[in-house]
């Protein structure tokens, strides 16, 4: 008896019928993926926060260390990233969809010539490379997992020894 609880797990996995997720289609995946490039495009990249009620549900999640819940969170985010980095540019590196996920690996730009966060402006150019997830269902993003190399930018800052 105890034997076939791994046995059980393995073939489950084997065959992908473990996860509770919804199985997309081709299109809703393809059209995930355009959700996901145009997030980081225009608003990300572009700073267009006006599209977020848009593109976002009212009840967001943003499940990303120091998240929260709600849209606002992003538009305060995406201004504050701005402001501190005016010449803010973002390079998609990968995006890809799996079920109602969508993956972006992107590289970001920017000159820090406005406060960021509590550290003054230092006039230095900063790259970050981030992973973000979202999960999209009918359309929306209602959660979102960002990870991005905050250490690195500290220290390209000069805040942190390298």
């Amino acid at each position: 008896m105890k034997l076939a609880a791994p046995f059980a797990l393995a073939a489950c996995f084997a065959l992908g019928s473990c996860t509770s997720r919804p199985a997309v289609d081709r299109d809703a995946r393809a059209a995930n993926v355009a959700l996901g490039r145009r997030v980081f495009t225009e608003i990300y990249g572009g700073g267009d926060v006006s599209l977020v009620d848009e593109l976002y549900t009212d009840d967001f999640v943003d499940d990303s260390p120091g998240g929260g819940k709600g849209r606002d969170l992003i538009k305060e985010a995406v201004a504050d990233f701005h402001k501190a980095f005016p010449d803010l540019s973002i390079d998609i590196e990968d995006v890809f969809a799996v079920d109602n996920n969508v993956v972006v690996r992107y590289s970001a730009h920017g000159t820090q010539t406005g406060p960021y966060g509590q550290i003054p402006p230092t006039g230095k150019v900063v790259t970050v490379r981030g992973i973000t997830i979202f999960q999209i269902v009918d359309g929306k993003i209602t959660t979102e997992w960002t990870e991005y190399d905050r250490l690195g930018v500290l220290r390209q800052l000069g805040i942190l020894p390298s």
